[in-house]
């Protein structure tokens, strides 16, 4: 790795002033080399993938670590997260991975240790090369700085000769500032303490429907582990932020194990805490970086964590909320684009070729543009962008599907056609727009509405065409409260009149599409 560049001193200064003392210099941090990247630095859709977390795990391998003779490797998890490394890749012009996970999760190092398949090996060094995979240095100026925690030592070693010999990477931090980095990450940690004490408060029929559980589940959680979880946190004010592993040893990790070997206590809420602690954790580096968080189908969506819109912090950043909009569409969006094992078929090979062809760099660009472009200045797209951004996506995607199809034989993967839709609802009447198709309401009737107010909810729904008739479609919903209907029947009048197309009543549809619907509307 190339050393900082030491800044020269203004050798004109003294110069100017032949009649006062030479002024005493403050320390300079030296400036950065060119491989020494801020996160403002990363333009080609960075993103940061949860799932390659080493403590990450699909919910039902999860639940398999609570058994008494759980293996202390699975190769399953690995594999689960070798294909989510493969759709981050696919998905995103940058890949950001924390520095410490290429040597402590095996989805990443056995892509490079001496063993490895040479074609994988030689792919995974130019993803290095290429900035298409940037390793995050958290407090570390150097990518081959000591380890100070547990690693593959055969990992170890081969990490410091790929990034030092072999490669030339580029490194991100959130400053090369050291006082502005420690700032950075303190904040981040204190970030992750708050939402620990504020668990107690999450709505037990959202976490049910987003956690998958049953709703009795949900209740004993929020009124049983979570609340001790928050009353714990809070009793640590003042002691320093929390960590991860901390909350794992008290509360979930098996009494006598350490948590890197995922061994879960026994009890029915240990696995969906786990998920929820894990996604919140996973949430710091992107969010204060700006960049999307891609979480893994399989485990909980964002939503999970109810983040609020209020009147209050409309008024007071609106920029911030339209950023959690666009992350909240985000997350949705890629969940619904490509399910689990999406590319699990590609070698890394593979997807070095793919993202060479011109599909590729369309459906990226699509991509770009809808979640970079349209949230840009933290505004909202209107109905129109929204319907042309998101149509795109679907046929760049669809496009590109079959440019990856090409590159491998292998059948595994590659079996999601996504739609999208706006649902806009309020009092149980819900109008769907989707994509090609004219708009429809969904529930109810115009002639039967009354003189009655209520929120407008706006919903961003996807589905995968080929599950519909597992109703596996998946779907967000974000209710803002500013947006108040004053006489319903006048107020569906303009949303339609604004939408310019005249509806279609479709009642209660039988199809997967309208009972989703109805179904998350009855859940607001």
């Amino acid at each position: 790795m190339t050393s900082p560049v030491a800044r020269e001193p203004d050798e004109g200064a003294e110069a100017r002033e032949p009649s006062r003392v030479p002024r005493q210099r403050a320390p300079q941090e030296p400036a950065a080399a060119a491989n020494q990247l801020v996160f403002s630095d990363l333009d080609h859709y960075p993103v940061v993938a949860q799932a390659l977390d080493n403590q990450w795990l699909p919910t039902e391998l999860a639940v398999e670590r609570q058994e008494s003779d759980a293996p202390a490797k699975d190769a399953r998890s690995t594999a689960a997260a070798a294909a989510e490394l493969r759709r981050a890749l696919v998905n995103s012009g940058t890949l950001v991975v924390n520095r410490a996970f290429f040597v402590n999760n095996e989805a990443l190092y056995e892509n490079y240790v001496p063993h490895a398949e040479p074609a994988d090996r030689r792919a995974f060094g130019e993803l290095l090369g290429d900035r298409a995979i940037v390793p995050y240095l958290y407090l570390e100026r150097d990518g081959t700085e000591d380890f100070a925690f547990g690693h593959d030592r055969v990992a170890g070693t081969a990490w410091r000769r790929l990034v030092s010999e072999e490669t030339e990477p580029a490194f991100v931090r959130l400053d090369w500032d050291e006082d502005a980095n420690r700032d950075g990450a303190d904040r981040i940690a204190q970030r992750f303490s708050r939402q620990l004490a504020g668990l107690q408060w999450l709505r037990d029929q959202q976490l049910a429907r987003d956690l998958g559980i049953p709703r009795e589940l949900a209740a004993s959680m929020r009124s049983g582990i979570l609340k001790e979880i928050s009353r714990w946190a809070a009793d640590q004010d003042g002691s320093g932020s929390i960590t991860r592993n901390t909350v794992y040893q008290r509360f979930l990790t098996r009494p006598g194990s350490d948590p890197y070997r995922n061994l879960l206590r026994d009890g029915d809420e240990i696995v969906p805490t786990k998920q929820l602690i894990d996604l919140m954790y996973n949430l710091g580096v992107p969010d204060a970086s700006g960049l999307i968080a891609l979480t893994p189908p399989g485990s909980p969506p964002r939503r999970a964590l109810q983040e609020e819109v209020s009147p209050r912090a409309l008024a007071q950043d609106p920029e911030a909320v339209g950023l959690l909009v666009r992350n909240l569409l985000a997350d949705s969006l890629h969940r619904s684009v490509d399910g689990p094992n999406s590319y699990a078929g590609l070698s890394l090979a593979d997807i070095v070729a793919l993202r060479g062809t011109p599909e590729w760099g369309t459906y990226l660009g699509s991509l770009e543009a809808f979640l970079h472009g349209s949230f840009q200045g933290g505004r909202l797209p209107d109905r129109a962008e929204f319907m042309e951004r998101t149509a795109a996506i679907a046929r760049d995607h669809a496009r590109m599907l079959r440019t990856a199809r090409r590159l491998t034989r292998s059948s595994e993967g590659f079996a999601r056609e996504i739609t999208t839709a706006l649902v806009l609802e309020s009092a149980g009447i819900a109008v769907q727009i989707v994509s090609g198709e004219p708009p429809t309401v969904l529930s109810g009737a115009l002639q039967a509405l009354t003189a009655v107010g209520g929120a407008l909810t706006v919903r961003l729904e996807f589905w995968d065409e080929a599950a519909r008739g597992r109703r596996a479609g998946l779907g967000h919903s974000l209710t803002l409260p500013t947006l108040r209907l004053g006489n319903l029947k006048k107020d569906w009048a303009v949303i339609e009149a604004a939408c310019g197309a005249e509806f279609v009543g479709a009642g209660r549809a039988d199809g997967p599409r309208g009972t989703q619907a109805d179904q998350q509307g009855r859940n607001e």
